[in-house]
């Protein structure tokens, strides 16, 4: 990467919203410019500091970003790793991505930044530690929509009164009616449009994302086509778009909002879908109404499977057949067979996977 921005310090650029009365689209409609991109990830960045200061091991850990502006690949994704920053990394693609607008830049900023801080529930499967030595755990991406709208993008435009309002005006009454019921006051009602706009464009985002990778007809996410399938398990990847606009809206009139720098639910056994993880994070989020999160994705009634003997991985082979065995305690037991004539094996480090008999697992995989 030739061209990488970075930043690891608490910014306090002003957000930058609103036309220019001479015919220039607002910073609402249009993409970030880079220093509109890079002022929004320093704003981000400094709302959450302190958490990851407080974080076990206290004083050990910082929030910091980088975009890469030489890559055209259009992915933001976040790495947590022992001894270094939770860093939220960009690429210029996605600056540019197609329905990309400042709004929804600083909307999926706080997605990413959820990924650190949204806590339970967390992705379980491939989180490489269970000890707790990271400080927390990856949010689940329904969690991470979740935290975006009802805690994150609510501390970085609260101030923002102009702005919030304009936006509140844009929605039709049946929206801004969801804003009216939820908060009593002018100023979160207007606040609440202001997010619920930025979660319509950030919807045509997603669904454009996902027809890109799995081709099919594009149907845009609606506030009044809600997704009424229910999830048997909570799911720890994206949902459909449908459901994540969903989610964002009840993020949006959710009263209910996150106190303190604890990541909510990380508890022993960290990472896991737990009972204890469960009601550790319960009273920090709406459990019932319109602010709860959507049963597409999250269900409350998830039975935990006990991996502890198991492991999360192993090979096993059963019916003459060869294959690697998966335990995650919200999906249970899964297994994937192996092909023709491969086997499997595991490696030093613990990874079960299918081979070709020659190969060694530790030295090339198949």
């Amino acid at each position: 990467m030739d061209d990488v921005s970075t930043h690891g310090a608490d910014g306090n650029s002003a957000a930058i919203l609103g036309g220019t009365g001479d015919g220039v689209p607002s910073a609402g409609d249009r993409p970030p410019t880079r220093e509109e991109a890079e002022a929004i990830l320093d704003r981000v960045v400094a709302l959450y500091q302190d958490h990851a200061a407080a974080a076990n091991p206290a004083g050990t850990h910082k929030l910091s970003w980088a975009i890469d502006w030489d890559s055209d690949a259009v992915t933001a994704h976040v790495l947590l790793k022992h001894g270094e920053d939770w860093t939220i990394e960009v690429s210029r693609g996605f600056l540019t991505a197609s329905s990309m607008t400042t709004e929804v830049f600083a909307l999926t900023m706080c997605h990413e930044m959820g990924h650190f801080i949204g806590g339970f529930p967390f992705k379980t499967s491939g989180r490489g530690d269970s000890t707790g030595a990271l400080g927390t755990s990856v949010s689940s991406e329904g969690q991470a929509d979740y935290f975006a709208t009802k805690d994150c993008l609510p501390r970085l435009w609260a101030n923002e009164t102009e702005a919030n309002a304009a936006a509140f005006a844009e929605l039709d009454p049946s929206a801004r009616e969801r804003c009216t019921t939820a908060y009593s006051d002018l100023a979160s009602q207007e606040l609440c449009g202001r997010i619920l706009l930025a979660s319509l464009q950030t919807g045509r985002l997603y669904e454009e994302q996902a027809v890109l990778q799995a081709p099919r007809e594009l149907v845009y996410p609606r506030f009044d086509t809600p997704d009424t399938t229910e999830a048997s398990v909570t799911k720890e990847g994206h949902p459909a778009s449908q459901c994540r606009l969903d989610t964002l809206v009840a993020g949006a009139v959710c009263s209910v909002k996150a106190t303190g720098t604890e990541i909510r639910g990380f508890v022993p056994p960290y990472g896991e879908y737990s009972d204890a993880s469960q009601e550790a994070a319960r009273p920090f989020a709406c459990q019932t109404g319109p602010g709860a999160r959507p049963r597409c994705w999250f269900q409350p009634d998830t039975v935990a499977t006990d991996c502890s003997e198991l492991g999360q991985q192993a090979c096993v082979v059963e019916d003459g057949r060869t294959g690697v065995r998966y335990c995650d305690t919200t999906s249970g037991i899964t297994h994937y067979w192996c092909f023709g004539d491969q086997v499997c094996k595991t490696s030093r480090d613990g990874i079960s996977d299918c081979y070709d008999p020659d190969v060694d697992p530790d030295e090339g995989s198949f």
